[in-house]
């Protein structure tokens, strides 16, 4: 590496011998330094004070008598002395090793300065005393010869004014080139170097024979000037600088094709390379580029699933989440513009390399060559050739010595250099093979360097993509892609190729996407199921619309004032779907569980929105469908066997009270997937499979509502038997009205509300098969037991008849009526004179208690006409108010205490 030329202080690193010996030259005598002696200062650098002041010290002990020193001091001061001037002496021979170490290649040139320096105060000193010698011989030259002189000496002066400005340009040179070098300017670098080499050239080869010779001028330059050769040693470690330096500077992507240009020739010039070469050197350093861009990203780890084991690949990505190994999390916008710009850094290297290489190496056509072939030729030229507008070059690349030299300190000085100098060129051969690029050879290049750079390419977006958890994010890199693409400069066959490769890696990331959406969604579906099991000991909450439909919700109170939108907002979506959900018939768990589905299908629905909406996706987006849909089938298939599984094993279990709780739980989320959820429609399966996944659930269902059927009737059944009859009513018994209340009550805890045509066939078929059940297992009683099941009898009677025949039949109940009318009235008993009557009118009385059990609509006409909104709700009747009321069922006596209770009044 080039160094500058440093100034070194004589007395920093010469000897005390050499100071000695300097000093003593000094006071001699007083002289001028020659042109070709160095200006040393005389000042000693304060670095090197202590070293002086310990050799004083020294020099001090040094003076001393060793016979006085025994007189005057005692054996262990002499000691002392002794172990002082050893350690003294041990310090200086450490600090001269240092100092030689250090100041080797200084210590070298102060030598060789100190030579000259002796040299040329012995010539002052011959000069003066050759002057004494003419003044006192007093001789007065003629006038010719005066003549005579005064011609030599201004041809003289008039040869050392061109010396001197051939020593100026090599002495303001290396500063010069540092400057250009740290501008970038290597081009215009390399043209100093190189005319600095001429100059050199011009001065130190001197030819005897030549008359304009420095030495036919009378001065020997190598001998009188050796400046010139150490000036030239410094400049000439500026070659491999500059050739380095451009080297580098080539993987630069931003640089202009001009700055491009004016590098490749730095090394095609000073280094005599062929432009193939270059070209090798500039795609291998862009090739340097892309990896430094790879490498600054490239801390991507995939995660595990939860089970800690790896998972499948899956278009050659994970199909779990990918995270990013960071010390601090970073948001997703931080990383979607991270990867954005990483990866638009990364094609527009590729870009700007290939219009770059084509630009400087590639001829338009025959009028209009290559931009490097066009600086060569006007390097060429003896003179600059008027050019079209086509065929200019621009001013950092229209170079010429005059250029050049206008650029150094005093360029007016320069004009006395000689014309060979001032219009120097660097050698071009135009005609030889090194000086070209064949067009074949430049696309062959290029082909091979674009592949490999999209390979790169590839391997990196496959991996940055894998940051990105959206697809809306995945989809927002490809439009940036895409856009920049439009822009890029790049051929056809360069745009389709990038192309290409843009849709393949988008297309395997939102696959991975929507592949690892469902796979989150089966595990927590799979997960949330688990809990109805008995091994979770987890019971499901039992639906009731009083307690899930008409129960109020707390509205949200208003913010505060200056709150922003988020304030007012927040809080009155999150009101709005729970009034939504309670509306719908959705408990909190019923909605947890159909939210883990219905959430993951709505964001794969919106993906596809947002993917369909592009035009220019079709094909993208019709090719991700094929890849998505074997996963959306196999999705709806699991669910449907994961709710089989979970209800065969709900069905074995011995405590079937917990069980069939969580077995009707597991009815209403089928229903509510098969009819009422958004899921088959956002999940994007075909009719086929939807109409499959139809058919499995319903089938489910209905195993379900038969097993809940046979307990339900068999819990009424049980308290109908078990119930005791103190006395008889005119009326059906409490017994009977606590067994139709279960049933009913167990109607409504299916959730069927919105569905009315399948709690109206489930509530006919459960009322049926009571009825069967209550006719077939009725034993035989006491009189007024008989009369007690006459009148239950009789009002299952008028139940069932308000439903329609074809749906409900009452033969059974007419048979055990008849039957129960003789036994009463063979054994003495009382018949009350019109029962359906009477039948009616509790029936009027307990329709609201018993609605589930009732068709929605009835052409049974009421008893008494009733006023405005009370008989539009009872459909059944209006009950009279003057009858005297009984109640339905059984209730505690009241206390005598009761009146006692204080009520508020309002």
């Amino acid at each position: 590496m080039a160094r500058r030329p440093s100034t070194v202080s004589v007395a920093s690193i010469g000897s005390i011998k050499n100071l000695a010996e300097l000093s003593h030259l000094t006071s001699a005598s007083t002289f001028a330094p020659s042109p070709s002696a160095p200006n040393f200062p005389r000042s000693v650098p304060s670095t090197h004070f202590s070293s002086v002041q310990s050799t004083k010290v020294q020099d001090e002990t040094a003076d001393i008598d060793p016979d006085e020193l025994f007189a005057k001091c005692t054996i262990p001061e002499v000691k002392a002395k002794q172990v002082q001037l050893r350690s003294d002496a041990e310090a200086k021979q450490e600090e001269l090793r240092v100092m030689v170490g250090e100041r080797y290649r200084d210590l070298l040139q102060a030598s060789t300065s100190i030579i000259s320096m002796s040299k040329s105060a012995r010539r002052v000193q011959e000069a003066f005393q050759e002057t004494k010698d003419a003044i006192a011989s007093r001789q007065q030259p003629s006038r010719e010869n005066r003549s005579s002189n005064v011609g030599k000496e201004d041809s003289h002066l008039q040869t050392l004014q061109v010396l001197s400005a051939h020593i100026k340009l090599l002495l303001d040179a290396p500063e010069h080139l540092w400057r250009l070098i740290e501008r970038e300017k290597y081009f215009h670098a390399t043209w100093l170097f190189m005319l600095a080499r001429v100059v050199h050239r011009a001065l130190s080869h001197d030819d005897d024979q030549d008359e304009d010779g420095w030495l036919n001028q009378g001065v020997n330059i190598m001998e009188q000037f050796p400046l010139i050769q150490r000036q030239w040693e410094t400049i000439s470690h500026f070659r491999s600088q500059i050739v380095h330096r451009a080297t580098l500077s080539l993987r630069i992507h931003e640089k202009s094709p001009e700055d491009t240009c004016a590098t490749i020739l730095t090394l095609h010039i000073l280094e005599s390379r062929p432009l193939t070469d270059t070209l090798t050197t500039y795609l291998s350093q862009r090739t340097r580029t892309m990896h430094t861009s790879v490498s600054k990203n490239s801390i991507i780890t995939t995660t595990a699933t939860p089970n800690s084991i790896s998972m499948a690949q899956t278009n050659g990505h994970p199909l779990g989440a990918s995270k990013l190994v960071q010390s601090k999390c970073t948001s997703p916008n931080d990383k979607l513009q991270e990867v954005k710009s990483s990866l638009l850094i990364l094609v527009e290297v590729i870009s700007r390399t290939v219009n770059c290489a084509r630009n400087v190496f590639q001829s338009l056509r025959p009028t209009q060559p290559a931009l490097a072939i066009r600086v060569l030729e006007q390097m060429h030229t003896e003179s600059l050739a008027v050019s079209n507008s086509e065929t200019a070059l621009p001013s950092e690349l229209a170079l010429s010595t005059q250029t050049i030299l206008s650029g150094l300190p005093s360029s007016s000085y320069f004009t006395l250099l000689p014309a060979d100098i001032k219009s120097y060129k660097p050698y071009v051969e135009l005609s030889s093979a090194s000086s070209s690029v064949p067009g074949h050879f430049l696309e062959d290049k290029l082909r091979t360097w674009f592949d490999q750079s999209c390979s790169i390419l590839r391997n990196s977006l496959d991996r940055w993509l894998l940051e990105l958890d959206s697809v809306k994010s995945v989809w927002n890199v490809r439009s940036s892609l895409r856009k920049w693409l439009l822009t890029s400069g790049l051929v056809k066959t360069e745009q389709t190729a990038l192309d290409t490769l843009f849709e393949e890696a988008v297309r395997k990331r939102v696959s991975a996407i929507w592949t690892d959406t469902i796979h989150r969604a089966k595990e927590l579906f799979l997960k949330a199921l688990s809990t109805l099991t008995a091994s979770s000991g987890v019971v499901a909450e039992e639906f009731s619309p009083l307690s899930s439909i008409y129960i109020p919700q707390s509205v949200p109170p208003p913010p505060l004032t200056g709150s922003g939108p988020a304030a007012y907002e927040h809080p009155y979506q999150t009101y709005r779907t729970v009034l939504q959900s309670q509306l719908r018939c959705r408990t909190p768990r019923l909605q947890t569980f159909l939210n883990i589905l219905e959430e993951s299908a709505a964001s794969l629905q919106k993906d596809y929105t947002r993917i369909s909406l592009d035009q220019s996706s079709k094909r993208l987006a019709r090719n991700l469908v094929e890849a998505y849909l074997p996963e959306a089938k196999a999705f709806c298939y699991m669910i449907a066997d994961a709710l089989a599984s979970t209800t065969d094993e709900l069905m074995n279990q011995s405590d079937t009270g917990p069980a069939m709780r969580n077995l009707i739980f597991l009815s209403r989320v089928a229903v509510e997937i098969s009819l009422t959820s958004p899921f088959l429609n956002n999940i994007g399966c075909d009719e086929v499979v939807a109409l499959q996944f139809r058919d499995k659930t319903g089938l489910l269902f209905d195993r379900i509502v038969n097993r809940w059927r046979e307990h339900t009737i068999s819990s009424a059944i049980s308290v109908y038997d078990d119930a005791k009859f103190h006395l008889t009513l005119s009326g059906p018994s409490p017994a009977l009205m606590e067994s139709l209340h279960a049933l009913s009550t167990s109607l409504h805890s299916l959730g069927l509300t919105h569905h009315p045509s399948q709690l109206t066939s489930i509530a006919s078929s459960l009322l049926g098969l009571f009825i069967d059940k209550f006719t077939r297992d009725m034993p035989n009683g006491d009189t007024g037991r008989n009369v007690q099941v006459l009148n239950d009898a009789n009002f299952l009677r008028c139940l069932a008849l308000v439903w329609p025949s074809e749906v409900l039949e009452t033969s059974s109940l007419d048979r055990l009526i008849a039957a129960l009318q003789s036994e009463v009235q063979s054994s003495g008993g009382h018949l009350q004179p019109d029962p359906e009557q009477a039948a009616k009118e509790y029936l009027m009385r307990t329709q609201m208690l018993l609605s589930a059990l009732l068709p929605p609509s009835s052409s049974m006409q009421p008893a008494k006409e009733g006023g405005d909104k009370i008989s539009a709700l009872l459909t059944y009747g209006v009950p009279g108010a003057d009858t005297t009321f009984l109640s339905a069922v059984e209730l505690a006596k009241v206390s005598t205490r009761f009146p006692l209770l204080l009520v508020e009044t309002r």
